[in-house]
């Protein structure tokens, strides 16, 4: 049960990171005026997965700073 629970979880997590790296390279693309037709699939993928990369790294530093706005304001 708690199994099952996890991975619905890590399941749906990874699904909205990628959503998000998708829409974020979408808009790379289109600052450097390029179309998605105009690369190939492997191109495309490859700056998918350095935008997945970035999301990851911004939700770490959020979550941590998260936390130590929590343990700070708990000693007040």
């Amino acid at each position: 049960m708690m199994t099952t629970t996890k991975n619905k979880l890590i399941t749906k997590y990874r699904a909205r990171i990628r959503e998000g790296a998708i829409s974020n390279a979408k808009k790379q693309l289109a600052l450097k005026g390029i179309t998605a037709g105009e690369l190939t699939p492997d191109e495309l993928e490859i700056l998918v997965y350095d935008e997945e990369l970035k999301l990851r790294g911004r939700l770490k530093n959020y979550s941590l700073a998260a936390l130590i706005a929590v343990l700070t304001l708990g000693n007040f």
